[in-house]
């Protein structure tokens, strides 16, 4: 047909086109059907099996064009905008990392780290603000230092001057004697805590690493608690074999006697200690078969001076520290610290850490 129209507009077979179900469906039922990739639109004629096809439509394949061109120039526009902007925020993005490094290394104990930027970078004033905040951080933490060495000089000297007019004096008895010895000892133990506990907490700790035998360590260890106290028994139940790689010992040391002191405190009668080793990460587990500890205070605990109730007070022995300076070397070490039931039917301490070889190691302020 020449209608003078800008398309064709031609009768066809109807099996000339090869429709899938759904588009042939709708064809059969009378509708219009569009066939994009061609520009075409197919419309059955009644009650024949022929149909009317209209096209290639040119407006169809213009506005195709036109969509492309559209989506051309908004790309053209996005990439001009964003060259300009990349270039103005590539200092600002720089100077955000240089900060965010900064603050990284001033929180993993780095206290001398400080920052600078350029004169008349936006961050300038900010680098400022964080270097005064790191001065005024340092200030504390030395004047803290100071006052912890002045405190354990001022307090030892008269405890020693004490001990040593307890031993020159005759007016006192032999039980009077014991007890004033045994107040003193306390005393001094719990100096000795506090100062440790002050020390472990801060952002800074020297840690002095080796790699030992830990099992050997951990066996001939129990042992020697095992000789010093017969009426209980402090036996291992699971000792896991291999390489626990790099280790401060002095503080693990410490992490063993406090968590066995408390078992032995307040166990009935038995103490089971276990070393277990899981992929990258070792835990050490204390376990007693004492009255335990409900769920609601096992966050507590860890908490300096923390006496949950009456059958843990000071009558036991102990100033209180011995379970905080435990979360603070774990934190000092990267590992964690819980308790929860035991199968004895006590408490159990798990004391667990990575094993990486090469432990940050921070210099002391």
């Amino acid at each position: 047909m020449d209608l003078n129209l800008s398309f064709d507009l031609r009768v066809e077979p109807l099996s000339k086109y090869h429709l899938d179900d759904i588009s042939m469906h709708r064809l059969r039922g009378g509708e219009i059907v569009a066939l994009d990739d061609q520009y075409t639109f197919l419309q059955r004629i009644p009650r024949s099996h022929y149909v009317l096809a209209v096209g290639p439509v040119p407006y169809l394949y213009y506005l195709h064009q036109m969509r492309l061109l559209d989506i051309a120039l908004i790309a053209f526009i996005a990439i001009s905008l964003a060259f300009p902007v990349f270039i103005w925020m590539r200092p600002h993005w720089q100077d955000m990392l240089k900060l965010e490094a900064a603050a990284q290394r001033f929180g993993d104990g780095h206290l001398s780290e400080r920052i600078h930027f350029d004169e008349g970078s936006s961050f300038e004033r900010l680098g400022v603000a964080f270097n005064q905040m790191a001065d005024n951080i340092n200030a504390l933490i030395a004047s803290k230092k100071q006052l912890i060495d002045g405190i354990a000089h001022e307090l030892r000297t008269p405890l020693v001057r004490l001990r040593y007019r307890l031993e020159m004096s005759d007016n006192l008895s032999a039980a009077e004697s014991q007890a004033l010895n045994r107040d003193i000892s306390q005393l001094e133990a719990l100096i000795e805590e506090l100062l440790t506990y002050a020390r472990l907490d801060r952002p800074q700790n020297e840690l002095h690493l080796s790699e030992p035998d830990l099992p050997l360590w951990l066996s001939t260890h129990l042992a020697d608690i095992q000789a010093v106290t017969p009426d209980k028994t402090v036996r291992i139940k699971t000792l896991a074999q291999g390489h626990y790689a790099a280790l401060d010992m002095r503080l693990m040391e410490r992490v063993l006697d406090n968590l066995l002191n408390n078992a032995l405190r307040y166990c009935h009668s038995t103490v089971e200690t276990s070393l277990l080793l899981s992929g990258n990460r070792a835990t050490l587990i204390v376990e007693d078969d004492g009255p335990g500890i409900a769920p609601e205070n096992r966050e507590h605990i860890f908490e300096p001076f923390v006496r949950l109730d009456p059958s843990r007070d000071r009558s036991t022995g102990g100033c209180g520290l011995g379970l905080a300076i435990v979360h603070s070397i774990a934190l000092a070490m990267g590992g964690t610290v819980n308790c929860d039931t035991s199968e004895l039917g006590g408490a159990r301490f798990s004391f667990s850490w990575p094993l990486w070889h090469n432990i940050p190691q921070f210099t002391s302020a």
